[in-house]
């Protein structure tokens, strides 16, 4: 084999680890998001949610554009507490009716909120009443796991993931091969 196929093929099969690395890591993927869509995993207990009661003094809607054409919108809430302080920005999910979000502005309300997940709220009650209901937001979210959970776990994956477990494999043996018969001609 000529020198310079042989330095093109190492520089080629010197990036095969990425591929070793990306096929546990797609079976990795398929595990965490089974792992989250079953049980209680997709969504936080009401126990450990933030409380903050104060006057809903805007609404907006936010779209969130991303490379490859993918978008996420969501309602995003100014409450400014009772107790005074800083203002906080809540993210209420876009399947919400816009005219319940509408309708809370300049309302009093108490909100629970994820401050660990992008402060998304689960349960918006005002005067008394649950407008966003807890138990809605959790039903909610164990199906967008559960729909996330299914698109990862098909036969097609698992093969994928082998494939190229497989392919690094034998890329990063192909480099240290050609490494060292690139050695031996060079002594």
């Amino acid at each position: 084999m000529p020198g310079f196929v042989r330095k093109i093929l190492i520089f080629i099969t010197g990036y095969a680890w990425l591929i070793l690395l990306a096929g546990p890591g797609l079976a990795g993927l398929a595990i965490w998001s089974q792992w989250k869509a079953d049980g209680d995993h997709a969504y936080t207990a009401r126990e450990q949610l933030q409380t903050v009661a104060g006057t809903v003094t805007g609404a907006s809607e936010v779209t969130v554009k991303r490379k490859r054409r993918s978008t996420k919108q969501y309602y995003e809430i100014t409450v400014k507490p009772d107790a005074g302080g800083e203002e906080r920005k809540l993210r209420i999910a876009h399947s919400t009716p816009k005219d319940i979000v509408g309708g809370i502005i300049d309302e009093k309300i108490t909100a629970l909120y994820d401050s660990s997940d992008s402060d998304i709220v689960y349960e918006v009650v005002t005067g008394g009443k649950a407008v966003i209901g807890y138990d809605d937001t959790r039903k909610r979210m164990q199906a967008e796991a559960a729909s996330t959970a299914q698109s990862f776990s098909g036969a097609g994956i698992w093969v994928l993931a082998v494939v190229l477990t497989l392919l690094g494999a034998g890329g990063v043996w192909s480099n240290r091969k050609l490494r060292r018969a690139d050695e031996l001609a060079a002594a």
